[in-house]
């Protein structure tokens, strides 16, 4: 474990009166370090790669929605088409 030892013979190092009351407005100082600390983020919408994404995602799925309603009519008109060629 370190030893450290506490120099009391320096002189105090006491902030200016600007500097004290720059700090005294707390909302915002809080929100300067929320603004330096805090990843901002971004909407979806806004997000270009997010957005592109999102919609290639939205495309695939109304693409698979068509094919498998079509597949379902050729079904449907294989059902209809067999009986009659009997």
């Amino acid at each position: 474990m370190r030893k450290y030892k506490v120099n009391r013979t320096a002189e105090q190092k006491i902030p200016s009166k600007e500097t004290i009351e720059k700090y005294k407005n707390f909302s915002q100082l809080s929100h300067a370090y929320d603004h330096y600390t805090k990843k901002p983020k971004k909407p979806l919408y806004k997000d270009k790669r997010m957005f592109l994404f999102i919609l290639v995602i939205a495309l695939l799925a109304y693409l698979l929605s068509e094919a498998v309603q079509e597949e379902k009519k050729d079904k449907d008109k294989d059902k209809i088409e067999i009986p009659a060629n009997q």
